[in-house]
């Protein structure tokens, strides 16, 4: 008996769909990446970002710096970085911190050559930064270059990339170099974040408005100058510190888009930094997607209207990202908002909820966690994957 054309074609598609089933499953174990994809002291900590004074005063990507007198690190940010790690320490807030260098603000800059040196002190503090830490049992995960303030010192020099200072540029390579050869090694530090966010602040991903308006811009870069300069930054990193773990951490691509572009960061990270700012977050399917380790760095509320600084919202959103962070192979979470009051008496809501999940982060809870991994569902977000690059494929 012989079949329609039709009947043919959809036995044909049923029969496709079932080999690539099939080879999902087969592949299965071996495409999903293990949820521990680092050693860490801690399965959860803070996005901390930098110290403030004493005072509680701001001071971004110079907390490094001295002052003209000499006093601002050894009598205000030092001494504020010890009094918030030794809170963090008692309170069980983690021990695992990202921290932002803002390596400009240790740089001696020439207007025509750029970076032509470090300034020893700043290095030297951010030396002793590392020693608090490991005083306190106490890793990181080190921002090597941000842009979001434009008046900082600290700040990243986006017109190195512009096309019309080479030196700049190259010399920004030569400071990566010296840097990462003298830290680049020490173990107190686990992952290094090579550009905080990069095809935001220096692209279009993050929808920013160009220079001249309030901070945070950009001067809106095509992805493949930012690719560039990255796989630039990364191969000398590498170079520098062969040992180290480099990532570019992500806010836009990795979590928003259904079928993310991991061409813009996979030859460019040896881990994935992805934060999350959203007041009801589910986890993508990371496990299929992602062929290497992945954190979320930031992990938060909406930045819409800044709901992670409203305590009720974060709270709810932090607890979500926390406790479904090991079914998602996620390697460990760093929290977003603050965590505890300026003066250092109190916890606050988002706060109570990350003491409490690590104080109950068991060996038992956590081997639990791990196998609460649904393979259905995880075999169905691999299908509309490859379905959807096969697409692509016949389309090109």
């Amino acid at each position: 008996m012989k079949l329609g054309r039709g009947r043919l074609a959809v036995g044909a598609l049923a029969a496709a769909l079932a080999v690539v089933l099939a080879l999902s499953a087969w592949f299965f174990l071996a495409r999903v990446p293990s949820p521990s994809g680092f050693a860490v002291p801690s399965e959860a900590g803070l996005n901390y970002g930098f110290p403030h004074t004493v005072d509680g005063e701001w001071v971004g990507t110079e907390w490094l710096r001295p002052s003209s007198s000499g006093e601002s690190w050894d009598v205000q940010t030092g001494p504020a970085l010890a009094a918030d790690l030794d809170f963090i320490q008692r309170h069980n807030l983690g021990r695992v911190m990202r921290l932002f260098i803002g390596l400009d603000q240790a740089m001696v800059w020439d207007p025509s050559q750029g970076f032509v040196g470090f300034d020893e002190p700043t290095l030297e503090h951010f030396g002793a930064a590392l020693d608090m830490l490991d005083a306190r049992g106490m890793s990181a995960v080190a921002v090597i270059f941000d842009q979001e303030q434009v008046a900082s010192s600290g700040n990243f020099r986006f017109a190195a990339l512009d096309g019309n200072h080479p030196a700049w540029r190259q010399h920004y390579l030569t400071a990566v170099d010296t840097f990462l050869r003298r830290f680049g090694s020490r173990r107190t530090v686990i992952g290094w974040d090579l550009f905080n966010e990069a095809y935001n602040s220096l692209g279009r991903d993050g929808g920013l408005p160009p220079p001249l308006h309030d901070d945070p811009v950009s001067p809106g870069y095509s992805n493949g100058a930012i690719h560039a300069w990255l796989a630039d930054l990364y191969r000398t990193a590498k170079n520098a510190a062969p040992g180290a773990m480099f990532t570019v951490s992500d806010t836009t691509e990795l979590y928003w888009n259904p079928d993310p572009d991991l061409s813009k960061y996979q030859d460019v990270v040896d881990f994935y930094d992805v934060h999350v700012y959203d007041d009801n977050p589910r986890y993508p399917n990371w496990r299929w997607m992602l062929h290497k380790p992945y954190i979320v760095g930031e992990a938060g509320a909406s930045t819409a209207n800044q709901h992670y600084e409203d305590q009720a919202i974060n709270s709810r959103a932090v607890t979500y990202l926390l406790d479904h962070a090991q079914p998602a192979g996620v390697s460990f979470v760093l929290v977003q908002g603050r965590t505890f009051t300026t003066d250092r008496v109190s916890l606050t809501p988002t706060g109570t909820v990350l003491a409490g999940y690590l104080s109950h982060a068991t060996i038992a809870s956590n081997h639990a966690a791990h196998n609460n991994v649904n393979p259905p569902e995880i075999l169905a977000a691999a299908l509309v994957s490859d379905v959807r690059r096969v697409w692509r494929w016949l389309r090109a």
